[in-house]
């Protein structure tokens, strides 16, 4: 047993130093990603935030996509949120973005270079969903620099 957990941990260490060898690799390249996941979530300060493939969750986020990309949105809060474009080329949705129930998503594609802004627009606390904040609701921000 102790020398099975012993090669499971080695094999772990080499499939984590191998994912960072390639990320390096393509963060030399200077490669934007094709995709990524922004999560709406709600916290107990400001209402709610949102995160980039996991990272840290803010009210202001900046990211960058490759031409051609997607980004797909997961409204995990306890409200309603409607993602709404402020400036940039066109985008082609894919779903709704009235994003009206816990886990509704939709996938957002950038068929142009440029910089894109986004805000949402947040509806009221689901039936049985209510939440003691603290402070103002944050307005949600974001900045995507297509290349």
């Amino acid at each position: 047993m102790k020398r099975l957990l012993i090669i499971l941990a080695g094999l772990s260490v080499c499939t984590g130093l191998t994912a960072g060898v390639a990320m390096t690799e393509t963060q030399r390249a200077g490669q934007a990603p094709k995709r990524a996941t922004i999560t709406i979530r709600h916290q107990m300060r400001g209402c709610h935030s949102w995160s980039v493939n996991g990272g840290a969750s803010r009210a202001l986020l900046k990211t960058t996509l490759a031409r051609g990309g997607t980004i797909r949105f997961v409204d995990n809060d306890v409200m309603s949120h409607k993602l709404v474009k402020t400036s940039g080329p066109a985008v082609r949705y894919q779903g709704n973005p009235a994003m009206r129930h816990m886990s509704a998503s939709v996938s957002v594609t950038f068929a142009k270079a440029g910089t894109y802004r986004f805000i949402t627009k947040f509806g009221e606390d689901y039936p049985g969903m209510a939440m003691k904040t603290i402070g103002e609701d944050n307005v949600l921000h974001l900045v995507v620099k297509v290349a």
